[in-house]
């Protein structure tokens, strides 16, 4: 715990730096202290985008990004003295109950990111995704060797950046960080709710019901806690801001937008909310945005750029609009077996080819334990909103998130209708609900404090997710706080650290015990892959990877056996 607190300093002062210069570049004044973090971290993501796509993030980039923040403090140091101020004022003016409520989020969220990680994703490819970034930056090809790598959200290039990877302890603690500056956000507009009586501050205040959920995303550095979080922030700004918006506060909205997008593209539906303010307030928008537009248009080449690095693909996972010719395009049975597997993966992984549209969503329902829940449960929210939003508010911001959900929902039963990929909706629609019939703040500060009880529960047992969730096949569970990690850190993973040399057509690579899960690949030297995938995929497909050269660096190719 101790060495996590010493990261989140780090974090904290990066952030803070970042936050300035981003400011400073598009010209905002927002004050908020957490929106303030947050485009920092995103402009600390692009910079290191910028640069894994020359070099490594290894201990060169540590120093230039170090003495970006040693000369940015000297720089900004008047200003970062107000923001500080501004920030004691706002925590000292908090009710008791806000500020512990801040400190049981702080002290939980700290804990938690010293256990080991607890999601299957962690070892299937963040791990991996980021020492690749540590090592070699962005390499050509990459999804050759895995798929999975090639989606390397821009939360594990932020991550990346503090991992420290020439500590013996590589930290994996973002997560947590940003839930606690969430967590400030929601405190600091349940304050403001005491006296403006906006049921929006009443509605970002209490999403943090939703934290025994939450935390276990946190020890990890999972995309889906950032999108669930950010997204409530962008939700509030959007329904605060519809009828009168200041450029500032545009220009924040579209750049959450984008970080978002760039996290995970499931969310590219949210480009509609600073579409629809910019076509409601054009005119008084329209002379100061050549800024947010070349930062926007520099975002997405990087996306664009970043994709056919690692596949060959401008629009990975799509194939469409296919105009580049490299020698390391994953080959597109690759790519669909990546897709089948992503939509069956909503499905428990059955046969559905077979199956109508309404045996589809039977099944869908009836998913596996709490899979199937969450679904119905947001079938339910999407059916009853309309009615109660025409009982309870009226309010057309409202109603407009609403159809974005709706639509979203659309699109991700084409692709793949996984509740994560829809979860931060499903938490807008039923914090809205239950606040058009919850308006007193002290019932829901007590249902908050109530879900901190549950909180407590992985620190003191351990949990076996997998015996609720779609990944029946893994053994992913919590793990039980030890009296060490008040100092250091548990392992970044919670598989075997043994793993075994393979050779398939000249091409070595690890890959981790024979008990492992088909997709996972844990913390092994580069390069690591499960051999269990390599052989399925060399099985029925007669394609395995190769290296391009003899240099690591110059990444992967698939080879078509004969």
């Amino acid at each position: 715990m101790l060495l996590i607190l010493i990261n989140w300093i780090y974090i904290f002062i990066s952030s803070l730096n970042f936050g300035f210069i981003v400011k400073k570049i598009v010209k905002i004044n927002d004050e908020n202290f957490t929106t303030h973090h947050v485009l920092g971290l995103f402009l600390i993501s692009v910079f290191a985008w910028i640069y894994a796509l020359f070099l490594p993030l290894n201990f060169v980039f540590y120093i230039v990004f170090f003495s970006i923040n040693f000369f940015s403090l000297l720089f900004f140091r008047k200003k970062i003295k107000n923001l500080l101020y501004k920030f004691k004022d706002t925590f000292n003016s908090f009710k008791k109950k806000y500020k512990l409520g801040l400190a049981i989020v702080f002290i939980a969220s700290l804990t938690m990111s010293a256990s080991v990680p607890s999601i299957f994703d962690n070892e299937s490819y963040y791990l991996q995704t980021i020492k690749w970034l540590n090592e070699y930056g962005f390499v050509k090809g990459l999804g050759n060797l895995h798929i999975f790598f090639a989606q390397t959200s821009s939360w594990h290039i932020l991550q990346a950046s503090f991992t420290f990877p020439f500590f013996e302890t590589n930290f994996n603690d973002l997560n947590g960080f940003l839930l606690v500056l969430f967590s400030l956000f929601c405190f600091q507009k349940l304050q403001n709710y005491n006296t403006s009586k906006k049921l929006y501050d009443l509605y970002i205040g209490t999403t943090l019901i939703s934290i025994p959920f939450l935390i276990f995303f946190i020890n990890a550095p999972s995309p889906d806690l950032p999108v669930f979080l950010i997204s409530q922030i962008l939700f509030y700004l959007f329904i605060k801001n519809y009828k009168k918006i200041d450029f500032s506060t545009f220009v924040v909205i579209l750049i959450l937008t984008i970080f978002l997008f760039v996290i995970k593209i499931t969310t590219c539906i949210l480009i509609l909310l600073p579409l629809t303010l910019l076509i409601k307030h054009y005119q008084n928008l329209k002379n100061k945005l050549i800024k947010p537009l070349i930062l926007s248009c520099l975002v997405v080449l990087l996306f664009l750029i970043k994709n056919t690095i690692l596949t060959g693909y401008l629009l990975y996972p799509l194939e469409f609009f296919d105009i580049v010719d490299v020698d390391w395009k994953v080959p597109t049975e690759i790519v669909t077996l990546f897709k089948n597997g992503t939509y069956s993966a909503a499905f428990d992984y059955k046969e559905v080819k077979h199956l109508s549209n309404f045996q589809l969503f039977i099944l869908w329902l009836n998913s596996f334990k709490i899979n199937g829940l969450i679904n119905a449960f947001f079938i339910t929210l999407l059916s009853l909103f309309p009615f109660l939003w025409y009982v309870k508010s009226k309010e057309k911001p409202l109603f407009l998130i609403y159809c974005f959900a709706l639509f979203h929902f659309i699109l991700a039963w084409k692709f793949s209708p996984q509740y994560r990929f829809f979860f931060f909706f499903m938490l807008f629609l039923s914090i809205q609900i239950l606040v058009w019939f919850i308006k007193k703040e002290k019932i829901i500060v007590l249902l908050i404090y109530f879900g901190f009880c549950f909180c407590l529960v992985p620190f003191f047992t351990e949990l076996k997710l997998s015996s609720y969730t779609t990944i029946k096949k893994t053994n992913t569970k919590t793990s039980i706080l030890k009296l060490v990690n008040i100092v250091k850190p548990s392992p970044n993973s919670s598989m075997s650290l043994e793993f075994k040399e393979y050779t398939v057509n000249n091409f070595r690579f690890n890959s981790p015990s024979e008990e492992s899960y088909f997709w996972t690949s844990g913390n092994g030297e580069l390069p690591t892959v499960n051999n269990k995938q390599i052989q399925f995929i060399k099985r029925n497909y007669s394609i395995v990877p190769s290296l391009r050269t003899t240099n690591l660096k110059d990444g992967f190719k698939s080879v078509i056996l004969e």
